[in-house]
């Protein structure tokens, strides 16, 4: 196949000169294709262009220079070139005078262009190029001047993520690569069209119907100043995009529709995502800890929370910034305002390449915020006793939610083999996540900071728990407070008013950290009795202090006893009934030491962790998994929307993420994807946090009825004093889509 390259010019000659001297620079890397270099000069009395494409042509820069008489516009202009390359059988590429090209640009579009017999039409990504644009600004690189060398480095820091290319409605006439076969059937613009705007859309949308294909080059990137020759025209520029636009409209009523469609597909949303990954001006990339669920209160998960992030304050790591994401109150609580490396944020705004959380998700909307922060996701699976307990399985849907995250997170991490064992005996089909698996620190040095200074008394004997069932602290307390009347006992959970004299009782979670140290480092013993741990840091906390340990035989606590080489002083029993004289062998007993063997320190586990969640980043499959993610992912929205009764079940559409109750966080792509009933239900539930009431409900019904837009009414709502009030206590995920929606809309108004 043999080329012509087309380049109609409308004077500003420094920027022809740029834009020639790159193509010229590249054209070896196609020489196989005896591309021809065809200058078009429709400024005839601008004498500097005059004298510059002379020159050229003199040189042989140039093959072809041709010098309308006058000015005839960009579309005659392109079809003098155009009956050139259909005369002598040639492809065609379009290529605008305020372009520059790069490497790779051209042979990547050949090539690219022979991968299917159906493509017609290939253009490349670029800054400024509409459909074409990709990363789309602002982007982690948009803080410094958007140059065409930082354009062009923030596609080359991302788009080997990209699939080769990607099918699209149409293609972008800035720089568009033609087929041989297009050119001779259909290869002339259409000059109903005047200067410009739309009319390389009428022309694919007419070889399309015959079956001819336009695509992306994802890895092939030029730059586009944009509609610089028009604004060199004394003319209503954007009117004529308006009334080529409406004649669009009118020849091919499928253009709009195909584009809408495409802007609503997995691989547009997913790759438009895939900016995220371009770094900072600092070459960082962001890293999102999503702390949105952690609240004031101390247990094990935030007690691994708190250690990982101050390690990554005492560390920070070259090439990331991280990010976390909590209530100020909820940092102000745990410290995270007073740290030095880490950024704290409120808002839930994307533009992360990792966001992690370190739990399991129990509603639909953590799961939407994951998503929405960061193309790669990474959960941490502490345990499945939520779906393991029959009264908490009843109350929630993790089957359902955990299923989906095994099958589409990016990476899950376990804090013990347990607890990985466990997670993947529940889904042994669905894992496509990848998996790190390290256990919780081993070395009682790496708890025994918190504890300096205190004094280590025998006043009472402790019983660790909660409020929960597994954790059996109350009913484990009430026997060994009946069945040893002389022992002090201190519980920590919820029991009742008939516990004995001696049994003291506390409410978990809520005790200060100074406190519940004191409490510790005056116990004679530490009694967890919970059935089910997936870890279970009270162990490590209490050997931190040589405290003798009576605990349940479980597998979380086998695996941490099988770490050291040698062990005293703690006490496994089997059954209940065995706990009593367990008791008294460790208060006996009076020390616990163990002998360490190849125990972690929080910086060795959280080191790890981080490599684990950064080393996903160098993964050719990311964008693949994000796109299943997004198809599977728009799927269980419909079925919980359906399941919930906001949305018909079978409904289409795009993503849907809602629930009946007011929730923290609202989706309005997902309330857009709605109709009807359904779409002004949830937004009452969603946006004012309250069902609507009949008059409501009719007053909307009536203004779809009239044809206001579901756009439009969302933005009234949420101007409304009702939303306002309501507004700082939710996240709102898509406004950004909602504008660019509306003026679609607004824009298709336009056309009657």
């Amino acid at each position: 196949m043999t080329l012509d390259i087309i380049l109609p010019i409308y004077r500003n000659v420094d920027m022809v000169r740029a834009c020639l001297d790159s193509l010229v620079r590249n054209l070896d890397e196609i020489r196989d294709h005896s591309p021809r270099l065809i200058a078009i000069n429709d400024s005839p009395d601008d004498q500097a262009i005059d004298a510059y494409l002379r020159q050229c042509h003199a040189e042989g820069l140039i093959d072809v220079h041709i010098r309308n008489p006058e000015n005839l516009g960009f579309v005659r202009s392109v079809n003098k070139g155009l009956a050139m390359a259909r005369r002598d059988r040639r492809a065609a590429l379009l290529v605008n005078s305020d372009t520059l090209t790069y490497p790779g640009t051209l042979s990547e579009m050949l090539a690219v262009l022979h991968a299917d017999p159906q493509i017609g039409f290939v253009c490349p990504r670029s800054n400024n190029a509409a459909l074409a644009t990709f990363p789309p600004a602002p982007h982690n690189l948009s803080g410094i001047a958007t140059t065409p060398e930082i354009c062009h480095i923030a596609w080359e820091s991302v788009h080997r993520h990209l699939p080769r290319y990607s099918f699209a409605p149409t293609a972008v006439g800035f720089y568009l690569l033609i087929s041989g076969q297009v050119v001779a059937n259909f290869g002339y613009l259409d000059e109903d069209f005047g200067v410009g705007y739309e009319e390389e859309n009428d022309l694919v949308m007419r070889a399309g119907k015959v079956g001819f294909r336009a695509v992306l080059a994802n890895h092939a990137f030029a730059y586009h100043a944009g509609s610089a020759s028009f604004k060199l025209h004394d003319i209503d520029y954007k009117g004529q995009q308006q009334a080529n636009l409406r004649m669009i409209d009118a020849r091919h009523p499928e253009f709009l529709p195909l584009v809408w469609a495409h802007e609503a597909s997995a691989e547009y949303r997913a790759i438009a995502q895939m900016a995220n990954l371009v770094p900072t001006v600092d070459s960082k990339l962001k890293i999102a800890l999503n702390l949105l669920s952690v609240g004031h209160h101390h247990n094990g998960t935030n007690e691994l929370i708190m250690n990982f992030v101050r390690w990554f304050d005492r560390q920070p790591q070259d090439g990331f910034e991280l990010h976390i994401i909590c209530k100020r109150s909820v940092a102000e609580f745990h410290g995270i305002d007073r740290l030095d490396h880490v950024r704290l944020r409120t808002d839930v705004t994307p533009g992360y390449a990792v966001s992690i959380f370190f739990g399991q998700p129990f509603e639909l909307d953590q799961i939407s915020v994951m998503e929405h922060l960061a193309p790669v996701n990474i959960y941490g699976m502490l345990d499945v006793i939520a779906l393991d307990c029959g009264n908490l399985r009843a109350d929630n849907d993790v089957q359902t939610l955990w299923s989906y995250v095994a099958r589409n997170a990016n990476g899950l991490f376990f804090i013990s083999r347990f607890s990985q064992e466990t997670f993947r005996h529940r889904f042994p089909r669905r894992f496509g996540a990848q998996v790190h698996t390290r256990l919780l620190p081993t070395r009682p040095s790496a708890y025994a900071a918190r504890y300096e200074g205190l004094e280590l008394r025998r006043d009472h004997a402790l019983v660790l728990g909660n409020h929960f069932a597994h954790k059996a602290s109350s009913a484990s307390a009430r026997i060994l407070g009946e069945a040893i009347p002389s022992l002090s006992v201190l519980v920590m959970g919820k029991g009742g008013d008939d516990m004995p004299s001696n049994v003291r009782q506390l409410h978990a979670g809520v005790i200060p950290d100074v406190e519940m140290n004191e409490i510790f480092a005056s116990s004679s013993v530490i009694i967890l009795p919970s059935y089910y741990e997936g870890f279970g840091l009270s162990v490590m906390h209490a050997l931190a202090l040589g405290k003798p340990v009576v605990a349940r035989d479980i597998p979380a606590t086998r695996e941490i006893l099988a770490t050291f080489s040698a062990v005293e002083g703690v006490f496994l029993y089997f059954n209940d009934s065995d706990l009593p004289d367990a008791v008294r062998q460790a208060v006996e007993c009076e020390q616990a030491r163990v002998v360490e063997q190849d125990g972690a320190d929080w910086d060795d586990w959280s080191r790890d962790l981080f490599a684990f969640a950064t080393g996903l980043l160098d993964r050719s499959d990311i964008c693949d998994q994000l796109i299943a993610r997004i198809e599977d992912g728009d799927m269980l929205r419909r079925h919980s929307a359906a399941k919930d009764g906001t949305a018909p079940s079978g409904a289409s559409g795009g993503p849907v993420a809602l629930n009946l109750a007011p929730a923290a966080t609202v989706d309005l792509p997902a309330i857009l994807a709605l109709d009807g009933d359904a779409f002004i239900e949830a937004f009452y539930i969603q946006i004012l946090g309250r069902r609507a009431d009949p008059a409501g409900l009719d007053h909307h019904r009536a203004l779809i009825a009239n044809g206001m837009t579901k756009e439009d009414m969302l933005r009234a709502i949420m101007e409304s004093p009702e939303f306002k009030d309501r507004r700082a206590t939710i996240t709102v995920i898509g406004a950004d889509r909602l504008d660019k929606k509306a003026k679609r809309r607004r824009k298709l108004l336009s056309l009657g």
